[in-house]
């Protein structure tokens, strides 16, 4: 384990979120141009990640079955964190309109943009086939219970509609996972175009965020308390649960471990980008996201530590 690589590449895609709010201030880009680029970080390079990051691996019995046994503990431990993600909001006597935004934090961590990044530091690349498959659960509740839980403050607040499992992010879940399960070629300048695509999320959703955060005033950035808790539940008291739980019992270095670095993410980058995409609070979206990934620079090599 490289501590000092953990270390920079958190700091690096913090860099990236500073440098998107600068150019924010300097107007080298505004708000329509944020919205349109939140609508390509939705509908093209997004998609293209998760097909791209399901499709490197051949399926073997082995890799079935490694990946069925990570799919299993990502759903156990997105239910456990359903739970918290639906307490912790009351007992901190959550605005209304705050209470979706930290229910969407407490359930979502950043397991894409900064998650794949961070365990390849800690595990090494042989790591990163598990985390497309824990990400599976991610990339479907995002876009249904993650989308009805930001809308949650709005004012004309409909009831949970399942047309919301049909969008670009399930239908790429679906894709990527058949094209692995059959183990079916892919030409190579499609995988190629995939490729790039897929890259360009980080920088863009990072740029976003810093984009984002350029509107709010720098006196409110730090000034609700509640956004401290629910960064501190994010980062260090769910991995700690995720490692106490499983530990006793897991002993595969990549089951246990993935989970556990992945559950020390900051909130995830698409709570600022979904929010701006589906008119949701993103200004207090954008504020979890900036404190959560300003802490994790230091939280998430702690946590690693555990994995030693």
């Amino acid at each position: 384990m490289n501590f000092q690589s953990i270390f920079n590449q958190i700091l690096i895609l913090f860099l990236l979120l500073v440098i998107g709010y600068g150019a924010k201030k300097r107007n080298v880009f505004d708000d329509s141009t944020i919205k349109g680029i939140s609508s390509i970080l939705v509908k093209l390079t997004l998609p293209a990640l998760i097909i791209n990051s399901l499709t490197q691996e051949q399926a073997t019995a082995q890799s079935i079955k490694e990946s069925g046994l990570i799919l299993l503990l990502s759903f156990f431990i997105y239910l456990l964190s359903f739970i918290i993600a639906l307490l912790v909001p009351k007992l901190i006597a959550s605005k209304k309109e705050e209470t979706g935004i930290f229910e969407f934090t407490l359930l979502f961590s950043n397991v894409g943009f900064m998650g794949y990044p961070v365990v390849q530091a800690v595990f090494g690349d042989e790591a990163l086939f598990y985390v497309s498959f824990y990400n599976l659960p991610f990339n479907v509740f995002v876009f249904t219970i993650g989308l009805w839980m930001l809308t949650k403050g709005k004012k004309h607040q409909k009831k949970f509609d399942w047309k919301l499992f049909i969008n670009t992010g399930t239908i790429s879940v679906i894709i990527g996972f058949i094209l692995f399960l059959f183990s079916i070629p892919i030409p190579a300048p499609i995988t190629g175009c995939f490729d790039i695509l897929g890259s360009m999320t980080t920088p863009l959703s990072m740029l976003v965020i810093g984009g984002l955060l350029a509107n709010t005033e720098s006196k409110y950035l730090f000034s609700n308390w509640r956004i401290y808790v629910i960064s501190f539940t994010r980062l260090i008291i769910i991995p700690l649960i995720i490692y106490g739980m499983l530990s006793p019992f897991v002993y595969h270095k990549y089951l246990l471990g993935v989970p556990v670095i992945i559950g020390a993410m900051p909130a995830a980058a698409n709570t600022a980008i979904l929010a701006s995409e589906y008119g949701a609070n993103s200004e207090l979206a954008s504020r979890i996201v900036f404190i959560s990934t300003l802490f994790s620079v230091i939280t998430i090599p702690l946590i690693s530590l555990l994995l030693i």
